[in-house]
C-alpha cells in the first residue's frame, strides 16, 4: 500500500508559514541524501519532496545513526515532527530536528517535484524592503534596565540554534560562570572562561578565549539575563560540557551582548533529577542531575593527577535518597575546598558525571554545579523524608554484596555464566554482572608491566634506569603492576577474565614486585605461586564490553572485584533464599 505525501507541505515549510495546518507533522519523501563532513563528525544533507515541490534540508546530528544503519535512506518516507527554516548563503535550508520514519524501503521517487528556489511567490518578509538600522560596534556590550522590544520581536530559542543560521538573538540567563583558566604549551599561552545560558527551551554552553576574556569576564554575571547575538554556533565538545545540547557558542569579537532587566519568565536553574537507584542504568560518562541528603563527608585530601602529574584537592561525599540507595560523589579542587554543608543537608547537583569505579560513583567537574538546601519541592520532600525515616534507615550501595535494586548496574544479582553467554551481555553497550566462579587457569607469561612509581604509566628500560616519558623522569627500579589473564568456570560455562593489580593481589596472594623478582631468581617457586592460585572460588564482579580488533568483534570481560567466599554469610543468604521460595 502506497503512503500518501502531504501535498503542498514543502511550499509551507519553505515559506515558514506556521499558521498553515500543513506545517504540523507533514509526510514527505527523501529523494536524495548526501554525507557532509563537519567538525566533530558526519552530517547528512537531504532533499525533501511532497511530490509537487522539493527543497534542501539538513538532518540534525541525532539522526546520523539511522542513516548509517540504513533505517533512513534515499526514497524513504518520513513524518516531520520538528524543523526550522534558515537562510544559509542566500539559500533556504530546512533544519530537520525530529522525525518519524514512516516507510524505510521505498522503490522510487513519488511524483515529479520541482524546486522552489528562485520563486517569487513566497510569503516571507524577506521580499519586503527593510528600513536600514545603524549597526552596533563590532565589540559591543550594552546595558539595559528592561526588555528591548526590538530584540524581543525576533528572539530565537536556544533549542533552535544551529550552525546553518547566521541571524539570531537569544535571551538567556547565565546559570553558571567558570573561573578563568590559563594554559601554556608549545604554541603559546592562552586563557578562556565559559558560561551556561538557559532559556525556557534549553541550555547551551558559551566559551570566550584570550581577548574576549578581557572584554566579557567582568561584564557577565551569574544569575543575570542577557540578549546574545552574532556568536559562532559549533558542534559541542562533549568531553568539556555536561549540557544536553549538540551545539555550543563561541563568543567572538563581533558577538553582541546586551543586559536585560529583571526577567522572571526564565528559570533560575533547570534540573532533571535522577533517583540514586536509577544511576545504575546509566553508562559510564553520562551526565546526571541528582538531589540527595548528605550522609557522610570524608573531608579534603590531596592526590596526584594521572594526566598532569599535578596535585589536586578532592572531597568524597556520600549521599542517600528515598530510593534506599547511597552513592559516593567526589568534588575537586575549588569545589572540594569550598564545600560547606552539615550532615543531613539536602544538596542538588547538576551535571555530575557517572563513573564505574567499584560499581557506580559520581564526580562533579568544573562544568557541573551544586546548591545546598535549594528552595524547591524536591528538597522539601527529601528533608521531610529524612527527618521521619531516612536518618534511621539502612541503605545499599552500588558496591554492596547484595546488589542494586535497579538490576542493571555492576551491583546486580548473581547470575550463571551460561546466562552471560545466552544474553550476549556486553554487546552494543557495557554490561555488569556478578557470579561465583572457580579459577582453573592463570596465564604466567608477562603477568605484570613495569610501571612509573608516580603516574603508573609503563616505563622503558634505558642505560641509566627506567624512563617514564609522561613524567620525563628516570627511576632506578619500576613499580610492577599486574595485568593478569585467567580462566574462570562455574557449573554452566567458562570465560577468560582480565584483571589489574588488585585482582592479581587477591588471586596470587603476592604483590607484583615480589613475583617478578621471584621469576628472575627462582622460576620453579614462581610457577608454584601460579599453581597455588588454581581451583579457588571467588565472588566476581565483572564488566563485559564489546571490542573490535582486526575487524573482529569480541566480548572482553574485566574483573572489577574478586572476593573470597564467606561461607557463613553465603549459607545465611541461601537459607534466606529458600525461606522466600517456601513463603
Amino acid at each position: 500500500m502506497s503512503t500518501q505525501l502531504t501535498s503542498g507541505a514543502i511550499k509551507v515549510l519553505y515559506d515558514d508559514n506556521k499558521d498553515s495546518p500543513l506545517y504540523r507533522d507533514p509526510v514527505v519523501q527523501i529523494i536524495n541524501i548526501k554525507a557532509v563532513a563537519v567538525a566533530g563528525g558526519t552530517r547528512y544533507r537531504v532533499i525533501l519532496s511532497d511530490g509537487i515541490h522539493f527543497m534542501q534540508a539538513m538532518l540534525a546530528a541525532s539522526h546520523t545513526s539511522i542513516v548509517e544503519d540504513q533505517s533512513l535512506k534515499r526514497n524513504s518516507i518520513i513524518c516531520l515532527k520538528e524543523s526550522v527554516c534558515n537562510i544559509l548563503q542566500n539559500r533556504k535550508i530546512l533544519i530537520v530536528l525530529n522525525i518519524e520514519v514512516v516507510a524505510s524501503d521505498v522503490e522510487s521517487k513519488i511524483g515529479a517535484p520541482v524546486t522552489l528556489e528562485g520563486s517569487t511567490a513566497t510569503s516571507k518578509p524577506a521580499d519586503i524592503p527593510q528600513t536600514p538600522t545603524p549597526s552596533k560596534p563590532a565589540s559591543s556590550f550594552a546595558s539595559s534596565s528592561g526588555a528591548n522590544m526590538q530584540l524581543e520581536a525576533s528572539l530565537t530559542s536556544i533549542k533552535n540554534l544551529n550552525p546553518y543560521q547566521s541571524r539570531w538573538t537569544i535571551k538567556a540567563r547565565i546559570t553558571q560562570k567558570s573561573p578563568i583558566k590559563t594554559w601554556h604549551n608549545a604554541r603559546g599561552d592562552g586563557k578562556l572562561f565559559s558560561v551556561n545560558f538557559l532559556d525556557q527551551s534549553g541550555e547551551i554552553k558559551a566559551t570566550a578565549f584570550n581577548d574576549q576574556v578581557d572584554r566579557l569576564y567582568n561584564m557577565l554575571e551569574e544569575g543575570k539575563v542577557y540578549y546574545i547575538s552574532k556568536a559562532r554556533v559549533t558542534m559541542a565538545k562533549k568531553q568539556f560540557s555536561t549540557l544536553n545540547n549538540e551545539y555550543e557558542l563561541g563568543l567572538e569579537n563581533g558577538t553582541e551582548i546586551e543586559a536585560c532587566g529583571a526577567e522572571s519568565s526564565i528559570p533560575q536553574m533547570v534540573y532533571s533529577f535522577v533517583k540514586i537507584a536509577d544511576i545504575g542504568k546509566r553508562e559510564k560518562g553520562d551526565n546526571v542531575d541528582i538531589i540527595g541528603v548528605l550522609q557522610n563527608d570524608l573531608g579534603t585530601s590531596e592526590i596526584i593527577a594521572k594526566a598532569s602529574g599535578k596535585p589536586m584537592k578532592k572531597r568524597e561525599l556520600t549521599f542517600v535518597d528515598d530510593s534506599n540507595m547511597s552513592i559516593r560523589l567526589t568534588l575537586w579542587d575549588a569545589d572540594a575546598e569550598s564545600f560547606d554543608a552539615p550532615t543531613g543537608s539536602v544538596v542538588a547537583f547538576k551535571g555530575a558525571r557517572v563513573g564505574d569505579f567499584n560499581g557506580r560513583t559520581l564526580s562533579l567537574g568544573g562544568s557541573g554545579s551544586h546548591k545546598v538546601n535549594p528552595d524547591s519541592p524536591e528538597a522539601q520532600r527529601l528533608q521531610k523524608w529524612y527527618a521521619e525515616k531516612g536518618a534511621s534507615a539502612n541503605f545499599e550501595s552500588f558496591s554492596s554484596e547484595m546488589g542494586s535494586v535497579t538490576g542493571e548496574s555492576l551491583a546486580t544479582p548473581r547470575i550463571k555464566l551460561q546466562q552471560v553467554r545466552e544474553e550476549n551481555l556486553g554487546v552494543g553497550k557495557p554490561a555488569y554482572f556478578s557470579f561465583r566462579g572457580t579459577v582453573v587457569f592463570v596465564k604466567s607469561e608477562n603477568p605484570a608491566y613495569p610501571g612509573c612509581p608516580t603516574c603508573k604509566k609503563k616505563v622503558l628500560m634505558e642505560e641509566n634506569g627506567w624512563r617514564c616519558e609522561k613524567c620525563q623522569k628516570t627511576y632506578p627500579t619500576p613499580d610492577y603492576k599486574y595485568i593478569l589473564t585467567c580462566s574462570v568456570e562455574d557449573s554452566t560455562s567458562q570465560i577468560f577474565l582480565n584483571g589489574f593489580d588488585d585482582i592479581g593481589l587477591t588471586l596470587l596472594n603476592m604483590d607484583a614486585n615480589r613475583l617478578i623478582a621471584l621469576k628472575d631468581s627462582d622460576s620453579a617457586a614462581a610457577t608454584l605461586v601460579f599453581t597455588k592460585a588454581l581451583y579457588k572460588t571467588y565472588n566476581f564482579k565483572v564488566r563485559a564490553k564489546e571490542e573490535v580488533y582486526n575487524d573482529t568483534s569480541r566480548i572482553k570481560y574485566q574483573a572489577l572485584e574478586a572476593t573470597p567466599i564467606d561461607f557463613i554469610k553465603e549459607s545465611k543468604d541461601m537459607v534466606e533464599s529458600i525461606e522466600k521460595l517456601l513463603a
